[in-house]
């Protein structure tokens, strides 16, 4: 039975959660120890789940308690896995970012209102993509009587989604 999450993970923490697994893996590599299973109690360990949460391959090598499952090629096939993971993550992470950055300039060429829907006035989808990402945000609104911003709100929203792209690189 596959279970979805709920909970939706920024992908720069996603990213750096995967690269610290990296090491973990790596460290276990060096000490010649079981991952998938803990080498003592043969009980699930946090690799796996780790894998497990993402829908990601996993390779088990366990040599304990007289059992004997997968061989010492399961560290490099792991590492590689969330390697390939990683850039796939901050690929389709780029891509929806750079669409953004579209949509800000040509917002901007409109002089169109960012932040709030220049019609109803309510949260638009901008709000939406920066607060998922804890990013701030800085509106621009000139309609129906509110007066909310500057103009370089564009600019600056632009500099934080590259300076984003930056970190999540």
């Amino acid at each position: 039975m596959e279970q979805q999450s709920l909970v939706w993970s920024l992908p720069v923490q996603n990213v750096n959660a995967s690269r610290s697994t990296i090491q973990g893996l790596q460290d276990y590599k060096n000490r010649f120890w079981a991952i998938g299973l803990n080498g003592d109690t043969l009980q699930p360990d946090g690799f796996l789940k780790f894998f497990n949460d993402r829908s990601l391959p996993f390779a088990y090598f366990v040599r304990s308690q007289g059992l004997s499952i997968g061989t010492d090629a399961a560290y490099d096939s792991n590492i590689s896995t969330l390697q390939s993971y990683i850039q796939q993550q901050i690929n389709a992470e780029a891509d929806l970012v750079n669409a953004i950055i579209g949509q800000l300039k040509d917002y901007q060429a409109r002089n169109w209102a960012i932040g709030l829907n220049g019609d109803t006035l309510q949260p638009d989808g901008f709000v939406s993509f920066f607060g998922q990402r804890q990013l701030p945000f800085d509106f621009y609104v000139r309609s129906q009587g509110v007066s909310l911003g500057e103009p370089s709100a564009y600019n600056h929203n632009i500099l934080t989604l590259q300076q984003y792209l930056q970190q999540l690189r």
